[in-house]
């Protein structure tokens, strides 16, 4: 179950002659996963594959960061609007490319990137059944608090401050600062809405009221069993869902995104077009929502599959939850 952008090394990776060399270290959760060589003046560090520095988790950015040599050689860290990609421990700053050392640690999301200048080979873990280590990437995503919409206050006692629009005779009036206030909160509730308009328009602060219509502008039939957070991030991402459908980052990606679940993906040589995807499990979840959470599975999988791949379920029990680092999803 591939595609053609699910190659390791993306179009954001720009080979040249290595001047300066030195290499990154991958580690997650102390485990050191890869050694990515810095033989490019480019690297994009993101969660979905055309990147070519891949970090598939919840919680790293489509377009996270990017690591670029300047003319000198050296090696600067820019944060692509995230605001949740850290150097040694102190947040980066937005866009301001700031320079990196031998030994310096970046933090994204879940994984740590230890820089190292002379390109030393970093000692990689045993080789293990590749199933184990698959399975060992289960996770369960718990919904986070839901935003508390906030409207404009209306006037219930005092004097309308249109007052400070006429002249200083009237403000002695206490008729006339009822009066305005009629008008005042019939007017402000609308001004408020215009000043800020654009947030109708943004998945992520738009009232729940409007989802369903964002929706439509992109095809999508939202399902009215997801939590409202669910929907937005279906919302605010059916952009990359569409572009990678079909794929295996594609149908992963659906599945954390409308369940709270990442799966393991599981092919086997011996049987083409067959895809065993092992979805985990709360064991502290009450049975209804449980079954109705493997209804969303099996309806998600059925939709993002191929026509032509035969897949199975297989629902796992995990002792601990591991909530999903980042604001993702």
């Amino acid at each position: 179950m591939t595609g053609p952008g699910d190659a390791t090394n993306g179009p954001e990776l720009t080979p040249s002659t290595p001047s300066s060399g030195g290499q990154l270290s991958v580690r997650r959760g102390g485990e050191t996963l890869r050694a990515v060589a810095l033989e490019m003046r480019l690297l994009s560090v993101g969660r979905t594959p055309d990147n070519g520095l891949p970090l598939p988790d919840a919680g790293v950015a489509i377009r996270h960061a990017e690591l670029a040599r300047d003319d000198s050689g050296q090696l600067l860290l820019t944060d692509l609007g995230n605001n949740s990609t850290f150097l040694n421990g102190r947040r980066l700053q937005a866009h301001s490319p700031t320079l990196i050392g031998a030994g310096d640690e970046i933090q994204i999301g879940p994984f740590s990137l230890t820089y190292s200048a002379d390109a030393a080979p970093v000692p990689l873990p045993a080789a293990t059944d590749r199933a184990t280590r698959v399975r060992d990437g289960l996770r369960l995503h718990p919904l986070r608090p839901a935003r508390v919409p906030q409207r404009p206050q209306l006037l219930s006692g005092g004097a309308s401050s249109y007052l400070a629009y006429l002249p200083a005779l009237f403000e002695e009036s206490d008729f006339a600062g009822r009066y305005l206030r009629i008008f005042e909160n019939l007017w402000e509730p609308l001004q408020h809405r215009q000043d800020h308009l654009a947030m109708y328009f943004d998945p992520r602060t738009s009232p729940p009221e409007f989802l369903n219509w964002l929706s439509g502008w992109l095809g999508l039939s939202l399902d009215e069993r997801w939590p409202e957070q669910r929907r937005r991030e279906w919302v605010r991402e059916s952009m990359t869902l569409y572009r990678w459908r079909g794929t295996r980052y594609g149908l992963t990606r659906a599945l954390e995104i409308a369940c709270g679940v990442t799966a393991a993906l599981e092919e086997d040589a011996s049987r083409p077009h067959h895809l065993k995807i092992v979805v985990p499990e709360d064991a502290q979840e009450p049975p209804t929502d449980q079954a109705q959470r493997r209804e969303l599975v099996a309806d998600i999988v059925s939709q993002h599959t191929p026509a032509h791949v035969h897949y199975e379920l297989e629902f796992v029990t995990l002792t601990t939850q591991t909530p999903a680092p980042g604001g993702h999803p």
